[in-house]
């Protein structure tokens, strides 16, 4: 008889879902129409205390929040407990590390008839909230449903193209196995699937493993786990729709203790205490710069000008406009990836071809011989992989341009110029500088940031290519008009454009070229039928730059959280938690 009741139970709490796919429980059994129209079986085979099925009802308003109803059939099978618990997590933490404080409002607990459950709601170590459902004077057993309801504030992530719900639907933290889990969201507005973008993903803490099954249908998307979860898994669902949809309703930061009057007199008492220690380190960096981090005395110095770039410490080859100015500044930026590209594009690599304004692509080309450094074969390979062209608008090229950077960071190395690679030595100081800001050691921090940016060391090799470099900057900035002397002005021009850019005066170098009838590039293509002059190549390269700049840039949103679209894994975003029985 108790059997009977159990699964005349079962079938009532599931034969009328979302979508009508999920059907006939049947103890642990589970019969369904695959969201994608086919007939399949899941037997879960759990023994002991564990939840039957977990599913959870979101509701996305208009008003930026969302409503959310998690309807838990927990089995205590014989066990004699008195309910259950749920932690829910507040706190999100974005990829910078910055924590943001969610809102939580209207909690609810009912059973599968509407009867309210007695439970309370406490703070657990500052990061989760958790209702304590049951009664202690009171045992229960068995299957026993808990509908728990809430309302939710700053649990939508907002981005430069889209919003997204990226919630963790059952928590990763539950002491017992999940036999079923599904999810359903309900989207403002009739959005045809065109306009919305889905996804799941399972397993433990971390992982970005899918598999689970997701449908979209008229404001609404259904999610369903494809097997149970061991303690410790869960199922992590994300929703991305357009932007406008909603209202944007961001959560409030989180101000730590430490942040708080009261947590800075702490710090700065600690301080104190620790004088000598916070004193010996902040001297020591700045006598370490005096000894080992200053530039040596080079054997050469600056010339009013110079007409061609240093040379390598062998004088086998000219440096490349991308090596001049890293040695400028001691920094890849993104000016020197610019300067490569139109450096290779005037040694025949490449094509700049503006087909619209402001649209650019980029066409391999066979090249004028010679060899490639390893930075400059990076870009002809990562940047284009099996393609002959690319349209810079359409590529995401943020890995591929740390790539350059270090290849071109080490080539520098390679050339003598640095004892060590600038970026590493400026990274161990940068490190050092925010652990002792997050110390509260300020006078530590502004010192190991400032010295170490100070603190990677030319070679006198360097130092002399440096001077070198500075003579032809002084060079290109001359405002002497005495080029159209030159029959070679052409190749001047083209020859010394990228190194204009790599020390970011192309604007005044195209600018003593602009009515000496210079002719197009045959490396660059322009949509324009308007006389062609330097200046105009000037200011389509400096647009192609900044389109170059975006495509290495990823996409942020507002509060700098990750998207689940991409590096999502089960865990993340907001939701999550866990829960157990007492």
């Amino acid at each position: 008889m108790k059997k009977i009741i159990l699964l005349i139970t079962a079938f009532l709490l599931f034969a009328f879902p979302i979508f009508a796919q999920f059907d006939n429980i049947q103890k642990d059994e589970v019969n369904l129409e695959n969201i994608y129209g086919q007939e399949e079986s899941y037997t879960f085979e759990i023994t002991g205390e564990h939840i039957r099925s977990f599913k959870s009802d979101i509701e996305i308003t208009k008003e930026g929040r969302i409503n959310v109803r998690e309807t838990i059939v927990y089995d205590f099978t014989n066990l004699q407990k008195h309910g259950i618990y749920r932690d829910i997590p507040y706190i999100t933490t974005n990829k910078e590390g910055k924590k943001y404080e969610l809102t939580f409002n209207k909690f609810k607990v009912t059973d599968e008839n509407g009867k309210a459950y007695n439970f309370t709601t406490s703070n657990i170590s500052g990061q989760n909230i958790r209702l304590k459902i049951g009664d202690a004077n009171r045992f229960v057993t068995g299957v026993n449903t808990y509908i728990i309801s809430y309302e939710v504030s700053g649990a939508l992530t907002y981005f430069s193209d889209h919003d997204e719900l990226y919630w963790n639907v059952t928590g990763n933290d539950w002491t017992v196995p999940i036999a079923m889990s599904t999810a359903s969201v309900v989207i403002p507005g009739d959005l045809d699937s065109t306009n919305i973008k889905i996804a799941c993903f399972t397993g433990y803490k971390g992982d970005n493993l899918t598999l689970c099954q997701k449908k979209y249908n008229k404001g609404l998307a259904a999610f369903i786990a494809d097997e149970s979860f061991n303690s410790g898994q869960g199922l992590t669902i994300v929703v991305g729709f357009p932007k406008n949809i909603v209202a944007e309703l961001l959560p409030k930061e989180f101000i730590a203790f430490q942040d708080t009057w009261l947590g800075k007199l702490l710090q700065f008492l600690l301080v104190l205490l620790v004088a000598t220690w916070y004193l010996f380190l902040p001297l020591y960096i700045v006598f370490r710069w005096i000894k080992y981090g200053r530039d040596p005395k080079g054997t050469m110095g600056e010339a009013r000008s110079w007409f061609d770039p240093p040379k390598t410490f062998d004088n086998k080859r000219f440096l490349t406009p991308g090596e001049v100015g890293t040695l400028g500044d001691e920094t890849v930026d993104m000016k020197d990836i610019s300067a490569t590209i139109v450096d290779l594009a005037r040694r025949g690599y490449l094509i700049i071809d503006e087909r619209k304004k402001g649209d650019f692509y980029l066409i391999k080309n066979k090249g004028g011989g010679g060899d490639l450094l390893p930075f400059e074969n990076t870009i002809l390979t990562r940047f284009f992989g099996s393609k002959k062209e690319i349209r810079i608008k359409d590529e995401k090229l943020v890995s591929e341009v740390e790539e350059v950077k270090n290849e071109l960071y080490k080539q520098v190395v390679t050339d003598k110029l640095f004892d060590k690679n600038p970026a590493t030595t400026r990274t161990g100081y940068y490190v050092l500088s925010g652990f002792a800001l997050f110390t509260g050691n300020f006078f530590l921090a502004i010192i190991a940031f400032i010295f170490g940016r100070a603190m990677p060391r030319k070679t006198i090799i360097g130092v002399d290519a440096k001077n070198t470099s500075s003579s032809l900057k002084n060079f290109l900035t001359s405002q002497q008009r005495q080029l159209e002397f030159q029959a070679d002005r052409q190749m001047m021009f083209e020859k010394l454009l990228p190194f204009a850019v790599a020390f970011g005066v192309e604007r005044i170098w195209a600018k003593r070229f602009e009515s000496l009838h210079i002719a197009p590039p045959s490396w660059y293509r322009s949509y324009s039928t308007t006389r062609f002059n330097s200046m105009m190549l000037v200011n389509s390269l400096n647009s192609s730059f900044r389109t170059v700049a975006t495509s290495a840039t990823p996409t942020r949103s507002s509060t700098g959280h990750s998207s689940g679209f991409s590096g999502g894994f089960s865990g993340g975003g907001g939701g999550g938690g866990g829960g157990g029985s007492w």
